[in-house]
């Protein structure tokens, strides 16, 4: 989250934006027509940060990454730098019902001509968040976008739609977006995709176009959007899956049953991944046999390690089997792009069990903490470094 509001970019924007070259931040304040002016003049896509006050990732970004040197260096030179706040700017709640924002903090980067160059979703750190940035920097210069969207933004659509974004937040009825997915003739059409990821089960006939269209509709709209239909599609299979006892049969058979829908989209890997997770795991609660699952298929996604330790935290501390299972695991998933986070937490249940490997994690962390000028964290891990 930018600092109060933005509060300290010169009085929220209503000075010239010449004034914005003195300032000691990146970002600016000022209305959408005057940041599209400036960014056709400067021939610069538009980096918007939306964010909200009190979003503990929103301010963990304003604190340290949005300063570091090489961020800011890189933001200054390739984008102009703007941010909105989501529950208390008009022009917040526009960007959310243009881009269907849920989570936050939300990248959006524009292209001066209105077109949506790349969508980034969450905190970062340096590394990872400057990658991010040249990857955006890329797709701008090779002429990519996710062209689903309409080149400009404006809170529009039916009453459904609308009520998502009034102060009431309020969600519409599965009948109603039913109803209405069941007149549309195209089944890529901005609205009807954001109906999609609306409604809680896809209709059949939208299920299996959108699997069979996964790719498209990852051209069309990025990544955010599609992870939220995918939910749909996902949980609807996963009534199948029935029971709190892990049956391994039964979650192979449905794995080899969904196989060949899935596997257009070329990511059959991952999915089968987040099905583990969610019924090995969040499902049947077998801590034991995710952890064995995860390692037998290579699960290289960190997140679902971070999220393993941190609801099974206590169980792997007490039982000796479940830690050998985690550290196996992480082996196998944790690299040098891993979370600053999960680096220090792995690093601490390997203990002074593998000293080689919590050195490794623990300089990748270092590098990670100085991109950020965090003094305190580095001197705290090159002391660790030096114990072992």
């Amino acid at each position: 989250m930018m600092k109060k509001t933005i509060h300290t970019l010169l009085l929220a924007g209503f000075l010239p934006l010449a004034s914005f070259a003195q300032d000691s931040t990146q970002f600016i304040k000022a209305s959408w027509t005057e940041l599209l002016a400036r960014a056709k003049k400067e021939q610069k896509p538009i980096f918007v940060d939306t964010y909200f006050e009190g979003c503990h990732a929103c301010k963990e970004m304003e604190v340290k990454v949005f300063p570091g040197k090489e961020v800011r260096a890189y933001m200054e030179q390739n984008f102009i730098n703007t941010g909105f706040d989501v529950f208390k700017e008009e022009f917040g709640f526009d960007l959310c019902s243009r881009y269907l924002l849920h989570g936050f903090p939300t990248y959006l980067i524009i292209s001066p001509e209105g077109k949506l160059v790349n969508v980034g979703i969450g905190y970062n750190d340096a590394d990872r968040f400057l990658n991010f940035l040249k990857e955006t920097t890329d797709r701008y210069r090779n002429g990519k976008f996710f062209y689903g969207f309409a080149n400009y933004v404006k809170k529009e659509g039916p009453a459904w739609y609308q009520g998502l974004y009034n102060k009431k937040r309020e969600l519409p009825a599965d009948s109603v977006l039913l109803e209405f997915l069941a007149k549309q003739k195209d089944k890529t059409a901005e609205l009807t995709v954001k109906a999609m990821a609306l409604i809680r089960e896809l209709p059949a006939d939208y299920r299996s176009y959108y699997l069979e269209n996964r790719v498209k509709y990852q051209e069309m709209y990025g990544p955010d959007v599609n992870q939220s239909i995918m939910a749909r599609v996902m949980g609807g299979d996963m009534k199948e899956l029935k029971g709190n006892t892990y049956d391994p049969a039964a979650f192979e058979a449905f794995l080899k049953k969904y196989e060949a829908a899935y596997k257009p989209g070329g990511d059959w890997d991952s999915v089968k991944a987040e099905f583990a997770f969610r019924y090995i795991f969040r499902q049947t609660k077998n801590l034991k046999a995710y952890l064995e699952w995860s390692v037998a298929n290579k699960d290289m996604n960190t997140t679902n390690l971070r999220m393993a330790y941190f609801y099974g935290s206590q169980e792997i501390a007490k039982d000796p089997a479940l830690k050998a299972l985690y550290l196996q695991w992480a082996k196998i998933a944790v690299n040098e792009k891993t979370s600053l986070e999960l680096l220090n937490s792995v690093a601490y249940v390997f203990g002074d069990t593998d000293r080689d490997t919590v050195k490794q994690y623990l300089k990748w962390a270092v590098a990670k903490a100085e991109m950020m000028n965090l003094t305190g964290m580095v001197k705290s891990l090159n002391g660790k470094i030096a114990a072992l």
